[in-house]
């Protein structure tokens, strides 16, 4: 007997310091959903500076090609972008030209985060809000995570970065600093705090802050994720990850 196809194979790239993309986005499958991961190489080095943020980024711009062409023998009908640093130091229209690129070059539709967590706030929201952001980024991180919530109309009320002293340090902050941080950025003028950085196991704290506070909490790769499946057109609801995934 055949088996059936699969819905979706969908398509995950990941820096090879990231230790969290891959749990979370297989602890979000749907039925029929296949994840082919693959994984950007890119060195483990210290972050003291925005200096060392520019290089670190660099290194993982210059492998991102290589992890995509890993994935396209398999033929995936979607490809997620699971890593933070393109997208937001020289984003806004340079972030929207490289994802413009990876499409081009794997032959489908791409997601990254910046057009991930714009979908889920209009869809969640459908206006511009104020909200708080929890980034392990360093200062320039930072602003641009900033600079893409402001750029498009919303306001960041309140803005704690962690400081990660490198790519795969940022899995490593310890979990009470991170619960403490979500707390830190709660108030009663917050409609909604969200979570940057996705080599941050966040999905079940997001859940966790969430119940605590009664306030949106949003961790970025269940929001990446979510937008990848809507825009393949499947919408099975699974309110065990949170609201989103019931719009």
């Amino acid at each position: 007997m055949q088996e059936e196809q699969p819905r979706l194979l969908m398509g995950v790239v990941a820096p090879a310091t990231n230790i969290s993309v891959q749990p979370e986005m297989e602890a979000l499958r749907p039925p029929g959903v296949i994840n082919a991961h693959a994984r950007i190489p890119n060195p483990d080095r210290a972050v003291t500076s925005d200096a060392d943020t520019l290089a670190v980024r660099a290194s993982m711009v210059a492998g991102l090609n290589a992890a995509l062409d890993t994935l396209a023998p398999a033929a995936p009908g979607h490809v997620v972008l699971g890593v933070m640093a393109e997208n937001f130091v020289g984003g806004g229209a340079a972030g929207q030209k490289l994802v413009a690129e990876c499409a081009a070059r794997i032959g489908c539709r791409v997601t990254d985060y910046t057009s991930a967590i714009l979908a889920a706030l209009d869809v969640m929201f459908g206006r511009r809000i104020r909200l708080s952001l929890l980034t392990p980024f360093m200062p320039v991180g930072d602003a641009a995570a900033r600079a893409l919530f402001e750029d498009a109309g919303h306001e960041v009320v309140r803005l704690i970065g962690l400081k990660a002293p490198g790519p795969a340090a940022i899995a490593r902050i310890p979990r009470e600093r991170i619960l403490q941080s979500v707390r830190d950025l709660a108030g009663p003028e917050v409609e909604a705090i969200i979570q940057v950085g996705t080599n941050s196991s966040f999905r079940a704290l997001a859940r966790e802050m969430e119940a605590e506070l009664g306030t949106p909490v949003l961790a970025a790769n269940p929001v990446l994720y979510w937008r990848a499946l809507r825009q393949e057109g499947i919408a099975d609801a699974m309110p065990q990850h949170g609201r989103l995934f019931t719009l």
